[in-house]
């Protein structure tokens, strides 16, 4: 199945292909994390909502995974969010604006909407930029959207709109409490034609399948894992996924056959 430049499909396999991109803005969220603006009319044409790139780590060998967080196709632009995790993250960060490196994408499957009425877009930490993009495509169509976003705290709150469930762990801004929380505050009329996407750190995006699961509505989930080469071939994103032979799963590379996935074939660890 062929990307259109209006990106109207959302499960698709990206090609792999790699760009020289050059960043043209960069915007401190907060102290550790930042929002990076690139130039590129290819990627910004086809990618959908849940791919992602690898991006050029500075003198680092191996390129790093960002879940992409908007588009702009008229402009032929993407954006993405980098916390500094490491060596590689913090050098991304550095760049400053004009910066040329290569870049890989867009990669992986994105989410699927089709056949939903509804749409609740969850995420936490970093969970929230491919949340964004979501949230972008999907409102710029008209359709019905709620947001549920989690934090630890006040400080690590980042691309917050108005409308957003927001929550935090310390509940020193939101709703105190996790997801589930701000999840459990929705009024969700009728839950068969209401699709939940989740992004965030496994233990969150357990939980709401967990509660997605109890409630009858299917949840998508997007696995951040490592994601070295971005291409399946170094098989160090392996994702366990059930299946009906003797082990009761099997392993599928998060970067081939994810990243996004049912969370009811997910097995959780």
């Amino acid at each position: 199945m062929r990307h259109s430049r209006t990106a109207s499909t959302y499960k698709q396999m990206a090609t792999r292909k790699e760009y020289k991109i050059k960043l043209i803005s960069k915007e401190l969220l907060n102290a550790d994390t930042c929002y990076l603006g690139f130039e590129c009319p290819e990627i910004a044409g086809s990618a959908v909502p849940g791919q992602f790139v690898n991006i050029s780590a500075g003198t680092m060998f191996l390129k790093r995974p960002f879940g992409i967080a908007s588009v702009d196709r008229e402009k032929g632009t993407f954006n993405i969010g980098v916390k500094v995790v490491g060596k590689g993250t913090e050098q991304i960060k550095a760049f400053e604006v004009g910066t040329e490196v290569d870049c890989l994408g867009p990669l992986g499957n994105g989410f699927d909407f089709e056949g939903f009425d509804n749409v609740i877009l969850t995420g936490g930490g970093t969970g929230v930029f491919p949340i964004n993009f979501a949230y972008e495509e999907l409102t710029g169509q008209g359709k019905n959207v709620t947001v549920c976003e989690g934090f630890r705290n006040a400080q690590q709150v980042i691309l917050n709109k108005d409308g957003y469930v927001l929550t935090t762990d310390a509940g020193d801004v939101g709703i105190k409490g996790t997801v589930i929380a701000g999840l459990e505050t929705l009024n969700i009329e009728d839950p068969a034609k209401t699709l939940i996407c989740c992004v965030g750190p496994i233990p969150m995006m357990k939980a709401v399948s967990d509660w997605t699961n109890a409630k009858g509505m299917k949840c998508l989930v997007s696995m951040e894992q490592r994601m070295a080469c971005g291409a399946g071939i170094c098989l160090c994103c392996i994702v366990k996924v059930r299946d009906d032979g003797p082990d009761g799963y099997k392993n599928v590379r998060c970067c081939k056959e994810g990243p996004v996935f049912d969370s009811r074939e997910v097995v959780w660890q």
